[in-house]
């Protein structure tokens, strides 16, 4: 290719050039073909080349390709917004389309500022974050997320909000073990509420599953009962961020359902338009929207492309293709599948520490030493190592890397394929993630 005007997100790595893409695979333009291990980023839910989602943009791009939120409302947004809460936790009943995941973390920010506001509340402002997260790129998204090697670039432009531990148990921030430990991951955040004030703290914010940080982290079964109940001790706004984990992904409508736990908000993404037009979405409960209907009447808060019709008539398309093919469904048991070959995989490969992980967002944490839990030296890059021997191979996977209490670096591998992949895909998905693995471990010093 020639001299390339595009800035590119790294200046290390040589991009092929995509040409086409069907199903689970991706072609270069070399005729190269690439499995998608990870979804692109655990966008593409339902595959590429979905003839159904092509042919709404079309039309609805023939129709109308843009109308201002301040002016218009349009067919298919009110369409999506049904959609969207026909399968959301009662009272979930409103909500708000934006173009993609921080600004749909950045809205509901700025919605649970202004509804306490409207209660009187004028101090509180704080939103509390967790360690090891990551909410978005803007100043404010970043300032909640606990992703240090991130964060700390824009020091000091980021706000000084708290964050407090995550439900890590195969690195407990606390020291503990669980069920010994009591939660007590959930009981910082009652410590730092008051350490903070309540007074002050606006929302809590967090990954029900956590994403590219540290991949495929779960909670145990009593976190969110305990993390639900502080909250509303404390008037403090209860923020899921389901960019990443939700929409199906950890195998049911939205990863909060695993716990019988509704958030106040919850905020989609990625998989939401499924790569096909960037969306994103704040899902509201009543008791929010309410206060906004009953005192200012308006929220003072907005974006260009909020709500696009050709963006909506997308996520309309992607939505009836989950419906219509069952592909919300079919989750849980293809990550069964999946995760007990990765288990397979880890008794084989050394170089595997961790595999967790529910539905189809699995992640690897990668280790020296299996035994006694060390890491890599942060020079050797192990992830990035390995993603791209396999990508050289033909599998594409997604690397996070993260830090700890401890600070230190941490190596993750997200495996996040679409929906849709079969049993035979995901063998071969296993097949070449083995050889990238041994390749990258044989290969170290």
């Amino acid at each position: 290719m020639d001299q390339s005007s595009v800035f590119y997100r790294s200046f290390e790595k040589n991009y092929p050039l995509i040409d086409r893409s069907e199903g689970v695979f991706v072609w270069d333009d070399q005729g190269k073909r690439y499995l998608d291990g990870s979804s692109g980023c655990a966008v593409t839910s339902i595959g590429y080349g979905v003839t159904a989602v092509a042919e709404a943009l079309y039309e609805q791009a023939q129709q109308t390709g843009f109308a201002h939120g301040s002016m218009f409302t349009s067919r298919p947004q009110e369409e999506l917004a049904r959609l969207i809460t026909e399968d959301a936790p009662a009272g979930m009943d409103y909500v708000y389309l934006v173009s993609g995941g921080t600004e749909a973390n950045e809205t509901a920010f700025s919605m649970a500022i202004q509804y306490h506001r409207q209660r009187k509340n004028h101090s509180k402002w704080k939103i509390i974050g967790r360690h090891i997260s990551y909410h978005g790129s803007s100043f404010a998204t970043m300032s909640a997320s606990g992703n240090i090697q991130r964060r700390s670039l824009y020091s000091p432009l980021v706000m000084p909000f708290p964050l407090v531990p995550p439900p890590h148990c195969y690195r407990c921030y606390c020291g503990s073990t669980y069920p010994e430990c009591g939660i007590s991951c959930a009981q910082e955040l009652e410590k730092t509420i008051l350490s903070e004030g309540p007074e002050n703290v606006a929302a809590f914010i967090l990954e029900p599953v956590i994403g590219t940080s540290a991949p495929g982290i779960v909670p145990p079964g009593e976190y969110f009962p305990l993390v639900r109940d502080i909250c509303d001790r404390y008037d403090v706004l209860l923020i899921a961020d389901e960019v990443l984990c939700g929409y199906g992904r950890c195998g049911r409508y939205l990863a909060m359902d695993h716990w019988g736990v509704s958030a106040d908000m919850v905020t989609l993404g990625k998989a939401l338009g499924g790569g096909y037009a960037p969306l994103g979405a704040v899902l509201v409960q009543q008791k929010i929207y309410e206060v906004f209907v009953n005192n200012a009447r308006k929220f003072n808060h907005g974006y260009t492309y909020q709500g696009n019709p050709v963006s909506c008539a997308a996520g309309v398309a992607v939505n009836r293709c989950l419906r219509d093919n069952k592909l919300f469904q079919q989750v849980t048991g293809k990550g069964s599948y999946l995760k007990d070959k990765l288990r397979e995989l880890a008794g084989k490969q050394p170089i595997i520490g961790d595999v967790r992980g529910l539905g189809l967002l699995l992640g690897l944490e990668l280790v020296q030493d299996k035994n006694t839990r060390q890491s890599y030296p942060p020079s050797i890059d192990i992830a990035e190592r390995t993603r791209a021997i396999a990508m050289d191979k033909g599998l594409m996977l997604y690397t996070g890397v993260g830090r700890t209490a401890d600070i230190t670096k941490r190596d993750y591998l997200m495996v996040a394929p679409p929906f849709i992949i079969n049993n035979e895909e995901m063998d071969l998905l296993i097949q070449l993630l083995d050889q990238a693995l041994a390749e990258a471990a044989a290969h170290v010093y």
